[in-house]
């Protein structure tokens, strides 16, 4: 008999042209000589077959490997885990590859081209992707015997080195690559999902930050387009759960795409897809018989081009509208400020009739000479041709700054208008809807086509779902599904052995944990991750509680998927903010985009309700009850919802549509008793939900067992959640002091509050500081004082702002900004407390070194002071005037900190102030 390790013999197949692998077959062979053919003969008999020399190949082994523990063979893409040997036999047509593999009857062989076939050794033989499975492995051993990530770490004893997983445990940089191929966008598409394909198209690694009702679905939809018919390869998408997976198939089914889709995951769905085919294979030929022919390339590029441009002019629009709606409220409150005013008749002052950054340019610069030297003759003539003649002003008359802040408002919300009707002129002359779904269409017109083409050349096959997997059935069964949606405890199980999809796509991953990441990632090359950190994370894994992880990037009680990567790759992780917000009425996002997106969001959506945003309290008393069983529910609450809310102001909503949420599973079982044609349930399950009126129940109570559930309830990612869930109106139903001590819902009352300015509610003489006029004062200041630096007299208050601008980074401090030198005049409701001498002073423009304010409700929350020994300690005057405004501030109840510049602990003694200041509004708001 043959050796198979040392000769092999291979005969051309007559039908199929191609060489197979008949060694086995063969006792022995013999050549003729030369010029006649070739004999062979076969064990049977010892028959004799001629062959001629074009049929017939005879190969000497050439290589032998041996496989060693960590080793595997890969064949075709699968992996072989019975494998032992190869041997490498080459000839006149080429080299082979022969494949040594244990079964039940022994030890038996295959024989392929050695271009599919390879070494390669598992991704543990580097240290740290060991040490890392190890820790992770030793959790999953402390959970349930059921558990369903035991059996897929059972089974995870290889990884592969190039699998997204063996990068991301082993800490490798990541790869990028250039976009060669354009992407196509047959669903919806702006500038921030157009950045967010061409990522995942470049990077190994890529994060998709999808804020509430920004279009990640459709981002999804247009990266597995892209994948699969552009680029001709494959793709996982999965998630934690089935809804998100079953959210993209809805959506390819509605565009007549679903067939390119292989919906496994749990045993039920793989049941229902494998009983489906027949159904399918019908879909299929028709699909192919209706394909058009597909666009003209360039002409796809050119509308693509085009609509790039027309789509920064829909942002601009979409940003102006956002910014006149901000203004026009912020001059509501202005001008109820200035009821009692009498302010200058400036009309003739040429500054006023210039544009409104003139005038904040104005004030800005006139505050910064206030606090140092007058300008030079240079700059005394640039002023001159930049505001004009400035003889009747007096700059540090506060009614005369209150005139030119007036005019800002007014100004601006003018060249705001003019904006957005030349944007709007610009997209309707370009017929931009029009071109939208033009471009939408030629992109789906592209994808019919090239899946067409594609499923011409493969034969309808009824594939079984027990034996798909093999690696022969495999092949054929991923180019006719390239597209597989499973979850991620299934993903793993649902192809075959070691295979590797081209991509991965984990949507909802601020909820999908690292050892439920880990099982998907083992499964492909390149992976786009797709959350929201600012949503509900995942449930803490308890049983990793005592472990100490090898690096703390992949500590599975600190981290998802998403905020693991961020702490393993930093600002090198590509990353993509979907901007573009859908959903909500533009006061209701404003509220998330302010408080959690530190205003990166623009709405596109415009309002529609006359109160998108309205907090219910209830009487007075304690409401709350905690259960012997566990949980607590407010009965009072509910029958506010059911007898109040429902008829008052959700009128003409459809009950289908409100749904009712609380942060306790008892008080959201008891709602959905009372009012069982309602919606009700948890915030954590209305994750990933909408409806057009949302009720959130916060249940707790000022009792001491109430105040212990502050932190569960007030936790910043529930509220969030509970908001960003309402397209039309959001209700806060809570107790009557509206929990004061907590943090999130007092701002979410704040700004609820100062977005209704005619409610009828009880507010503090302190007014708030008007956001987007200070912004735009602070930003001009601060390039100001930068130029005139060395003429200023207090260089120590850069210091104390650096301070604050430090603290305000941190979580704790994140919802609070500082702004500098802000009027008394624009901190103070009316001068009614005042006695002359105190409001004469207030009317010399005396101002606040810093404000600390709630950047969320717009609050003013403690007055700083820098006081320098020169100008105030050792100034008999300037500690009169000190007095002055001390006495001031403390009629009015604001909490004030001077920092001498002779003292030190000053960032603690911030810190503390900031504290006592949030305590001290929390008071008074109960009053």
């Amino acid at each position: 008999m043959i050796n198979p390790r040392s000769e092999a013999v291979l005969i051309r197949n007559r039908e199929t042209g191609v060489f197979e692998d008949q060694t086995r077959n063969i006792a022995r062979y013999k050549f003729q000589p030369e010029g006649q053919r070739i004999g062979i003969v076969f064990t049977k008999g010892n028959k004799v077959f001629p062959y001629g020399p074009d049929r017939v190949q005879i190969l000497r082994s050439s290589a032998r490997r041996v496989m060693a523990a960590g080793d595997r063979v890969e064949v075709g893409g699968s992996i072989w885990d019975s494998a032992t040997e190869t041997v490498t036999f080459t000839g006149a047509y080429g080299a082979w590859s022969r494949v040594f593999y244990r079964t039940r009857a022994g030890e038996t062989y295959r024989t392929y081209p050695a271009a599919q076939v390879r070494v390669i050794t598992s991704g543990t033989a580097i240290p740290l992707v060991n040490d890392v499975l190890s820790y992770w492995r030793t959790i999953v051993s402390r959970l349930s015997s059921d558990d369903p990530l035991r059996p897929g770490y059972d089974r995870l004893t290889f990884v592969h080195p190039e699998s997204v997983l063996s990068s991301y445990l082993a800490g490798a940089p990541i790869e990028s690559r250039p976009l060669d191929i354009a992407p196509i966008f047959p669903f919806r598409c702006n500038l921030s999902q157009r950045k967010a394909v061409e990522n995942a198209l470049t990077s190994s690694v890529s994060i998709i930050e999808g804020p509430p009702g920004t279009g990640k679905t459709e981002t999804i939809l247009n990266l597995i387009a892209t994948i699969v018919a552009v680029q001709h390869k494959t793709v996982g998408i999965v998630s934690f759960g089935n809804a998100a997976v079953d959210n993209v198939r809805d959506k390819l089914d509605e565009l007549g795409f679903g067939h390119v889709l292989g919906n496994l995951g749990r045993k039920q769905k793989r049941e229902e897809f494998f009983a489906g085919q027949a159904i399918r294979s019908t879909a299929v030929a028709q699909f192919v018989a209706s394909a058009p022919q597909p666009p003209d390339p360039q002409q796809l590029a050119a509308l693509d081009r085009r609509l790039q441009g027309l789509q920064e002019d829909e942002r601009i629009r979409a940003d102006r509208r956002q910014a006149l709606d901000a203004h026009r409220l912020e001059l509501r409150h202005f001008k109820a400020h200035l009821q009692q005013e009498q302010l200058p008749d400036l009309d003739r002052l040429p500054l006023l009739k210039k544009s409104a950054d003139r005038i904040i340019d104005y004030l800005a610069e006139s505050q910064v000479e206030l606090a140092g030297k007058r300008p030079g003759l240079l700059r005394r003539v640039r002023n001159y041709f930049r505001y004009g003649s400035l003889r009747a002003l007096d700059p540090a008359d506060t009614d005369v700054v209150l005139r030119l802040q007036l005019a800002y408002y007014t100004k601006r919300i003018t060249e705001l208008e003019r904006e957005i009707e030349l944007v709007e002129g610009r997209l309707r002359q370009a017929d931009f809807d029009r071109l939208s779904r033009n471009h939408q269409q030629l992109s789906a017109q592209f994808l019919h086509a090239e899946l067409a083409d594609r499923y011409r050349k493969l034969k309808p096959t009824a594939y079984d779902a027990n034996s798909y997997r093999t690696s022969r059935a495999f092949a054929n069964f991923i180019e006719d599904y390239p597209a597989l949606l499973s979850t991620c405890h299934s993903l793993r199980a649902s192809i075959s052995d070691g295979y590797l999809l081209d991509y991965l796509i984990i949507d909802e991953a601020s909820q999908v944990n690292l050892l439920l990441a880990g099982l998907a990632m083992s499964c492909a090359r390149n992976i786009v991750v797709v959350g929201d950190q600012k949503q509900l994370p995942p449930i803490p894994v308890d049983a990793a509680a005592d472990l100490t992880p090898p690096m703390p990037a992949y500590d599975c009680r600190q981290h998802n998927l998403l905020s693991s990567l961020s702490e393993l790759h930093g600002a090198v992780l590509p990353r993509a903010l979907l901007r573009e917000h859908y959903r909500c009425d533009p006061v209701i996002i404003g509220f998330c985009n302010k408080k959690f997106y530190e205003g990166e969001l623009i709405p596109y959506t415009t309002s529609g309700a006359e109160r998108p945003m309205i907090v219910v309290r209830t009487a007075e008393g304690n409401h709350m009850r905690q259960h012997h069983g566990g949980g607590r529910s407010n009965q009072r609450e509910i029958d506010v919802i059911a007898q109040e809310v429902i008829s008052d102001h959700c009128r003409g909503i459809d009950d289908a549509d409100i749904g009712v949420t609380s942060p306790y599973r008892l008080q959201a079982d008891k709602t959905g008793d009372v009012l069982d044609q309602l919606e009700a349930d948890t915030v954590h399950r209305f994750q990933g939900r909408q409806k057009q009126v949302v009720i959130l129940t916060t249940v707790l109570d000022e009792t001491w067992r109430g105040r212990t559930g502050l932190p569960f309830v007030d936790d910043p990612q529930m509220i969030n959640v509970a908001v960003s869930r309402a397209i039309r109106r959001f209700i806060l139903v809570t107790n009557h002091d509206m929990l004061p001590t907590s943090r999130h819902i007092q701002d979410l009352v704040g700004y609820i509050r100062y977005h209704n300015p005619d409610e009828e509610v009880v507010d503090s003489a302190v007014v708030s500081v008007f956001d987007l006029l200070y912004t735009a004062y602070s930003q001009r200041l601060r390039p100001l004082a930068t130029r005139l630096r060395k003429e200023l007299k207090y260089p120590s208050e850069d210091i104390v702002w650096t301070v604050l601008n430090d603290i305000f980074a941190e979580q704790r401090y994140a919802h609070m900004t500082a702004v500098p030198q802000v009027m008394l005049k624009n901190l103070l409701l009316n001068l009614d407390r005042l006695t002359p001498a105190q409001a004469a002073y207030v009317g010399r423009r005396a101002s606040l070194d810093f404000v600390v304010y709630n950047r969320v409700t717009n609050r003013p929350l403690l007055a700083i002071e820098v006081d320098g020994f020169a100008f105030h300690e050792n100034n008999p005057a300037q500690l009169k005037r000190d007095a002055i405004k001390n006495e001031i501030l403390r009629v009015y109840e604001m909490p004030l900190l001077r920092l001498p510049t002779t003292g030190s602990g000053e960032e603690q003694r911030i810190r503390d102030a900031l504290t006592a200041a949030e305590s001290h509004w929390a008071h008074r708001s109960t009053q």
